[in-house]
């Protein structure tokens, strides 16, 4: 499969649209499969699959014949997955004051979703300036540790399966979560502070 996924895509790449047809049915599965990892729902991983073969056209120059078809997809894929969770959840979390640089501790103990409806209309605006903040932090991260980081804290996922998804060992992918924190720590300690001055 993956030499004729390989020679599909060359054949595409010079102009057959035949090749790219039969591309996406021999791989539609294969996406949605690996969207439903990130987006659970059967709909939107279908969403996903659809901007994912968008991508695959589009980006079509881009592929060089040392690259696993599968693999490229593969990553294609869990970015535009990842993107449809972070819209999904862009208004639901803010940062506790606990934040820690620790990659070993328990998934979304650090973070906090949704909003406190007493919280008078003030508490409210200065909740979503931090949650604006959050995800101004998370975006400029640079992959992986961009995904480590959401993964983990968003998605709950434990260290090993984060480190099977983005292809590294675990100790690897702990150094990532570290130096990521690390670097959140540093630009939202203003907000922490703040949260801290704040609570009970």
């Amino acid at each position: 499969m993956k030499d004729d996924d390989e020679l599909l895509m060359r054949r595409f790449q010079q102009g057959d649209s035949d090749a790219f047809e039969t591309l996406v049915r021999t791989n539609l599965d294969f996406v949605v499969r690996h969207a439903r990892r990130y987006v659970k729902d059967l709909a939107g991983a279908e969403d996903v699959a659809q901007a994912v073969f968008l991508r695959v056209w589009s980006s079509r120059d881009r592929f060089r014949e040392a690259i696993s078809f599968r693999g490229w997809i593969a990553k294609i894929t869990t970015r535009i997955a990842l993107n449809e969770i972070r819209t999904r959840k862009r208004k639901r979390w803010i940062p506790r004051s606990s934040l820690s640089s620790d990659p070993d501790v328990e998934a979304g103990s650090d973070w906090v979703g949704g909003s406190n409806r007493s919280i008078d209309p003030t508490q409210s605006l200065l909740n979503q300036e931090k949650e604006q903040a959050v995800r101004d932090a998370i975006e400029r991260l640079e992959e992986p540790a961009r995904q480590a980081i959401w993964l983990q804290n968003f998605e709950q996922w434990p260290v090993s399966r984060i480190a099977e998804s983005l292809g590294l060992t675990i100790p690897a992918t702990k150094s990532v979560l570290f130096r990521a924190r690390k670097l959140l720590l540093s630009e939202l300690k203003a907000y922490i502070d703040d949260t801290k001055r704040d609570g009970p």
